[in-house]
């Protein structure tokens, strides 16, 4: 702990020393800005393609609705019943 406490005022008469209108990020800081730009981009667009494969309203209802009657049924075409008798969804976890 005795070195932090020697280490903050060197530090404070550094920055003092420092002229605030010449200090710049430079191209260092640039580039990394750009790449994090470039690279928000592409996952940006990524997310909008996922986002409009997504179905919308009635072709949504209907795709669950059929994969919840193949679900609910076995070979022959009936109804499964589940462990409370019901067959209009899952059975609870016991």
């Amino acid at each position: 702990m005795n070195g932090m406490n020697s280490l903050l005022p060197s530090v404070t008469t550094l920055a003092s020393d420092l002229d605030t209108d010449t200090v710049t990020p430079g191209v260092l800081g640039f580039l990394i800005i750009f790449v994090i730009g470039v690279g928000l981009f592409f996952l940006m667009r990524n997310f909008m393609g996922k986002i409009k494969d997504l179905p919308k309203g009635e072709e949504f209802a209907a795709r669950v609705e059929e994969t919840d009657r193949a679900a609910n049924t076995d070979g022959t075409g009936d109804r499964r019943e589940n462990a409370r008798g019901d067959t209009d969804g899952p059975s609870p976890r016991s």
